[in-house]
């Protein structure tokens, strides 16, 4: 995600506080930038830095040697459950809660 997609997030984590779910942003960057950038912005969910691709294969979110915007979802044990390629995160994050919340429906029944 880019700055201002992480602004966004922010702004707007409370479209996502009915969810039993934790929220990551998951880069490549080293784990110093991913810190630095996360101090600056003041972002209260967690970084990730996968500079190997390990987290983003896992998630079905790598692309070739980047890796991929949008969403996954993993179960409370860690299993891989569903992801979608998309940059719905700026101005269009209503659009991404909708979809994180269908696909949560979809879990739990």
């Amino acid at each position: 995600m880019c700055q201002q997609q992480l602004v966004q997030l922010q702004e707007n984590l409370h479209l996502f506080e009915d969810l039993d779910a934790e929220i990551y942003a998951i880069s490549t960057d080293s784990p110093e930038n991913s810190k630095r950038l996360k101090e600056a912005g003041a972002f209260t969910f967690t970084f990730l830095s996968d500079s190997t691709f390990e987290v983003l294969e896992h998630v079905k979110m790598k692309n070739d040697q980047m890796s991929y915007r949008g969403i996954s979802i993993l179960d409370k044990n860690g299993n891989y459950v569903y992801h979608q390629v998309n940059d719905l995160w700026g101005d269009q994050i209503e659009a991404t809660s909708n979809i994180i919340y269908d696909e949560f429906e979809g879990i739990n029944e």
